[in-house]
């Protein structure tokens, strides 16, 4: 592959990775000290690791993986180098806290490899003329670590919900949640059509190997909901007793909600005053945040949509009813081709939390529907793979996304409030299990 688009990007990614850091260092700055070694998920690693592994990973696919350097700490390369796919049940392991290394040689290691990724940048430029290096092209192995550090912004922030409140230290500028109405809930007619999942690879600067490929797929007309499930709506669920009606849950899932004993969404707590929603540092009344998107698994969601007697969209039909023109063809954003801002949706780390469904109405689709991005990712009915012309072209993190094509993943598409602006693009697909709860993850159902 080499890309069609002819500008250097690598030095004017610098900037992008130094407010990147900036903020991955005030994200450390929310958790007291003793909670570096805490691993409030049990099937994440502890924050140690991911002090480490950010900077371990840039190295380990600039310095180490592109260029050829040889490595200062070996050791620290190999410990800090993949964390751990959060799929219950596999038996994985993480160190005691003991076997980590002491904070203070980690940022010094992640502090060297800064240094030096600022010197590899200039390299970066001057071969890209005549480098025909995919990775080299545009800066693109940048763009890896750009978007790695990025995405594991969101993976610290539901790690720190996690935690108990003396472990975590409040931010003196931090947004109140929003409350406040919604419109109610209600159905939209998205018509036919023809969709395309997948981006070419020339058209964008940069993609993960799973954006590009082409599916073509005819979408029927179907009703989607005009937003997402909220708080409100999945209470009826629970106090239907949804949790223990064994015809709406999948074996696999039920088994999953029986070990657990699950009986409400996990972000969700119940006290003789009622029920709250936890959040990064407060535990919200549910009539305060009723009209919040409903954050579940996707057993949950499942669940819930087969209750109602309707369903979860595929990623085709998720993407068409985003994306979709009435002219035919796929917008770049679901409201247009206009940039991603504030006024547009409820991500970038803006808010620090939900907001109450259908707020951002310059965010609609072609068709009237809203929030599909932002505000939590979206569940899908497609179990997460390949599409047709895939090529793990990232030579030096090929099992980025292959690693996860085995059936036990489902594509999210959208963003959450705290996906950051750069992610919000129409190719970009997340993933998960359907038993991981800690997501910020919401759905929609449709018919």
């Amino acid at each position: 592959m080499r890309s069609a688009v002819s500008d250097h990007r690598a030095l004017a990614l610098r900037p992008d990775l130094e407010r990147a850091w900036a903020r991955t260092d005030a994200l450390f700055e929310l958790l007291s000290p003793e909670a570096l070694a805490a691993r409030p998920i049990g099937l994440r690693q502890p924050f140690i690791f991911y002090l480490g592994h950010l900077p371990a990973f840039a190295w380990n696919q600039v310095c180490r993986g592109l260029l050829g350097r040889a490595s200062f700490d070996p050791a620290f390369d190999d410990i800090f180098a993949r964390g751990i796919d959060p799929m219950e049940g596999d038996g994985l392991q993480s160190a005691t806290a003991e076997a980590w290394p002491p904070a203070s040689r980690v940022l010094a290691y992640r502090d060297r490899i800064r240094d030096l990724l600022r010197a590899a940048s200039l390299e970066l430029e001057e071969r890209a003329e005549t480098d025909g290096d995919v990775l080299v092209q545009q800066g693109r192995i940048l763009d890896v670590v750009l978007e790695h550090e990025l995405m594991h912004h969101e993976t610290l922030l539901y790690m720190v919900q996690q935690l108990p409140p003396a472990l975590k230290v409040r931010p003196p500028n931090l947004p109140a949640p929003e409350g406040g109405g919604a419109p109610p809930p209600r159905t939209v007619a998205v018509p036919a059509g023809r969709v395309r999942v997948g981006e070419d690879f020339d058209a964008l600067p940069f993609g993960w190997d799973n954006e590009f490929g082409r599916a073509d797929a005819r979408v029927d007309a179907f009703a989607m909901d005009a937003t997402p499930v909220r708080n409100r709506e999945f209470l009826e669920f629970v106090e239907a007793g949804g949790y223990d009606r064994r015809e709406h849950w999948r074996d696999e899932d039920w088994a999953w909600r029986e070990r657990h004993r699950m009986a409400h969404p996990h972000m969700w707590r119940r006290s003789t005053q009622g029920w709250t929603q936890q959040t990064l540092f407060d535990a919200v009344p549910l009539d305060d945040a009723g009209d919040w998107p409903v954050y579940v698994s996707w057993a949950e969601a499942h669940a819930y949509a087969s209750w109602r007697g309707a369903r979860l969209p595929s990623e085709a039909e998720w993407l068409w009813a985003a994306y979709g023109s009435p002219r035919g063809g796929l917008r770049s954003h679901p409201w247009g081709e206009d940039p991603p801002t504030a006024h547009r949706g409820n991500f970038g780390l803006r808010h620090w939390s939900p907001t109450p469904v259908g707020r951002f109405r310059q965010g609609a689709s072609a068709w009237g529907v809203l929030d599909l991005v932002g505000n939590g990712w979206e569940w899908t009915a497609t179990p997460f793979g390949p599409l047709p012309g895939f090529t793990p072209y990232i030579r030096t993190y090929p099992g980025y996304s292959t690693d996860f094509f085995d059936g036990r993943h489902y594509v999210l598409r959208g963003a959450s409030w705290a996906t950051d602006e750069r992610l919000v693009r129409r190719g970009f697909r997340n993933w998960f299990q359907p038993h991981y709860p800690y997501v910020f993850a919401k759905f929609r159902t449709v018919r």
